[in-house]
This record gives structure tokens, C-alpha cells and sequence, in this order.
């Protein structure tokens, strides 16, 4: 009868500390680059001209400019906030734009989910657009 050894499964071997030490430090780089990447990105669009152009009861439409001041076409997220005149959020919008390099164009977008209806009195009405940065950590 044939005789078979079995292999010990798992085996164990330890990781050694140089190498814990250098994938924190890949890992600490790549958190980095990222921010910086994030915040070059947010530089190089310029938002100017917001403004509610028209609402109801139940949406608010809000125009705005963007330009691209960069060499490359970008997809960019933007975030678009709505207030009454309390400064009470009433809804807010979280959208891709795709912009051609070294462009500007004037866009508009519709905020139809408010958190609640406007009031017939409500005539001040602020808006808010920005450049939304992922946050890793």
C-alpha cells in the first residue's frame, strides 16, 4: 500500500516588516495623489454666473456657467444646492458634466426633488454650484 503525505494546509508565513512598511507607504503615496489630483481638477473649472432663473411650487431651474481652463476634456461632478431665505437646504442635485478642454458654456439644470414644497410667498431663493471632490478618508 502506497503511503502519501499530506502537505500542511495552510501554511503559515509571516509577513515581513519591510514589506508592511513599503505597501503603507504606496498606500499613504496613492491617498496623495489623489487629493492633488483632486484639487488641480476643481482649480482648473471655473462656475460663475449661478442663478435661479425660474421655480414653482415643485422644481427650481438654476442657470450657470462653466469653463474649462484646462488642455483636457474632463468629466466633472458637480454638486447643486437650492436654499429658501432662511438658509434652509431644499434640495439638492449631484450630476456629471462633460466639458471640452479650454471651453465655456452656459448650461441649465432642474432641481425637481425639493425636501419640500415652496411656499406662494417665497420670492428669495439662493443657489449654490460647486466642484464635488471625492473624499477617500
Amino acid at each position: 500500500m502506497y503511503k502519501f503525505d499530506r502537505m500542511e494546509y495552510p501554511r503559515k508565513y509571516p509577513v515581513p516588516g519591510w514589506m508592511k512598511l513599503a505597501v503603507l507607504i504606496m498606500v499613504l503615496t496613492g491617498f496623495l495623489i489623489h487629493r492633488c489630483w483632486q484639487k488641480q481638477t476643481s482649480e482648473q473649472i471655473l462656475i460663475s454666473n449661478v442663478r435661479v432663473a425660474a421655480y414653482t411650487r415643485v422644481h427650481v431651474e438654476v442657470e450657470y456657467t462653466l469653463h474649462n481652463t484646462s488642455s483636457l476634456d474632463r468629466e466633472v461632478w458637480l454638486l447643486l444646492q437650492v436654499y429658501d431665505s432662511r438658509d434652509l437646504l431644499l434640495g439638492s442635485v449631484m450630476f456629471a458634466q462633460n466639458l471640452k478642454a479650454g471651453s465655456g458654456m452656459g448650461y441649465v439644470k432642474l432641481v425637481d426633488k425639493l425636501v419640500r414644497p415652496l411656499n406662494p410667498d417665497e420670492k428669495t431663493i439662493r443657489a449654490t454650484l460647486e466642484v464635488y471632490q471625492r473624499k477617500v478618508i
